[in-house]
């Protein structure tokens, strides 16, 4: 396997210099997202703002930027589980055939975003935070209302030069709370007043936020949840508010007034009454979530174990115990808790991931490839068992058996920097030196690291010697990192 390549701090740009490289005129580009070695074609200065296409590469453009600065959450259990809990709710809004990128950031502070061109964002801690799955969903509800209704583009198009500011602070002040006080952008962000100040135009107004709401609770209802999930989430961050004295990462772009507040329950109060429905993958994630944050595993062991004596919520508490224990590293103890588990219900994927990680914490790699094999086939488009897949793969020296599975992949997502490193960790296994170096530049590309991306495939242009037609890919494909990268800067 590749070792992790170091995290690189950007180069950041603050203040006034920042400011004004973003008001600079940009022309659009057009990239065929179907050929990744398309050149781009130019568009006109006044789509920048206002078209989908533009949208989505400023939202790729952001997503690079976080990856390079933020912690997200490793596993891809987490994504997974958002991502499909968004298309589910995509399938009652307005958004027309919706393509999401889904982040998780490994940030304990309650926040959800979602920027245009579809990337939605949510932080562990809004997990943690929830209640319910119908809290978390009320959460993306209304964030796919902001998206459904293009608010962003909407509250920036009277002007074009507060289009470039609000783009600006919109990247800085969002990856910047997500990577942390402590990191650079956080510093760049907090020593500038210009940032500050775009951050204020970033609040969308009570109108927006008023319609956000409303679709989102139209779509809870019609995704079978209950819409009064989300003004008791919003009263929780309201009422954390003011116990803490500090405004939750969420509420700084969605502010939360007491008009709001009002209309939400005046709106709910017309609904029909919903049953309540357990939602075990979201226990289930959550758990997973509780048992990798916690500082206190023996305490939470016992929390678990005293949770299955009363009976209450057996199932998450069975598999937080074999989490917890699996942590401590206590194989036996991990395999012993799961085994109920897995006996009454073998095709749930929450157990059958837990099942496969014990075996790749016990180094049985066989049995954790034959597992991960077994369960690719019943959930093929799960990036999580094909992450799990390729760990066991790899000791076993059989590469050769998932390279096709990962090029699929990565065809299918072409933007999902982790899928890059599979198939790098797994090229170099096959010896294929080209196909490492243009997944490494794939990558890196993803993660906003444009120069370490060009150097990759400066080495494959050098390996393909007089190949005439996979130089000519390369070069293209050259091009259209270069161009991508310079797009919104």
């Amino acid at each position: 396997m590749i070792d992790r390549l170091p995290a690189v701090s950007h180069p950041l740009r603050s203040g006034l210099f920042a400011l004004m490289a973003w008001l600079t005129p940009l022309t659009a580009l057009a990239i065929d997202t179907d050929d990744p070695n398309a050149l781009p074609t130019l568009g006109q200065p006044a789509d920048l703002i206002a078209d989908g296409p533009t949208e989505q590469r400023l939202g790729q453009a952001w997503l690079r930027q976080l990856r390079g600065n933020a912690p997200l959450w490793p596993d891809p259990i987490v994504r997974d589980y958002i991502e499909a809990l968004l298309y589910k709710l995509s399938l009652h809004t307005t958004l027309i055939r919706p393509d999401f990128s889904v982040v998780v950031v490994d940030d304990t502070q309650v926040n959800a975003f979602a920027v245009p061109g579809g990337v939605v964002g949510v932080n562990t801690g809004l997990i943690l935070t929830s209640d319910s799955e119908d809290e978390l969903a009320g959460v993306l509800a209304h964030e796919l209302g902001h998206l459904s209704q293009r608010h962003f583009a909407r509250s920036q198009e009277a002007n074009q030069y507060n289009q470039w500011l609000a783009l600006a602070g919109l990247l800085a002040s969002i990856a910047g709370a997500a990577a942390g006080a402590g990191g650079d952008l956080g510093v760049a962000v907090g020593a500038s007043a210009q940032a500050i100040a775009v951050q204020n135009q970033l609040r969308y107004s009570r109108t927006y936020e008023q319609e956000a709401d409303r679709l989102g609770l139209q779509t809870l209802t019609a995704a079978g949840y209950d819409p009064r999930a989300m003004p008791a989430f919003f009263l929780k961050l309201d009422r954390r508010t003011r116990r803490l004295g500090y405004l939750p990462e969420f509420l700084l772009t969605h502010p939360l007034s007491s008009t709001r507040l009002s209309d939400l329950a005046r709106r709910v109060a017309e609904s029909p009454r919903t049953a309540l429905t357990t939602h075990p993958e979201f226990q289930f994630i959550q758990v997973r979530l509780q048992v990798a944050n916690s500082t206190q595993l023996d305490e939470l062991i016992s929390a678990f174990r005293n949770g299955l004596d009363s009976n209450s919520n057996t199932e998450a508490s069975r598999l937080g115990l074999s989490l917890a224990l699996l942590r401590k590293a206590d194989v036996v103890g991990a395999r012993e808790a799961l085994a109920p588990l897995l006996r009454a219900d073998p095709n749930r994927l929450d157990f059958r991931i837990s099942d496969i990680d014990i075996d790749l914490a016990s180094r049985n790699y066989a049995s954790a490839y034959t597992k991960a094999r077994d369960t690719l086939a019943l959930f093929p488009n799960q990036h999580s068992v094909l992450q799990r897949l390729t760990k066991a793969a790899l000791p076993l020296g059989r590469a050769d058996s998932i390279r096709q599975d990962l090029d699929r992949a990565v065809r299918d997502r072409p933007n999902d920097n982790r899928l890059w490193r599979l198939v790098a960790d797994c090229a170099l296994k096959q010896q294929d030196a080209m196909g490492v170096f243009r997944a490494r530049a794939e990558y890196l590309f993803l993660e906003g690291r444009q120069k370490s991306a060009e150097s990759q495939l400066e080495n494959a242009l050098r390996l393909a010697g007089e190949n005439y037609s996979l130089s000519t890919q390369i070069k293209r494909r050259m091009s259209v990192m270069r161009l991508l990268d310079q797009e919104f800067r």
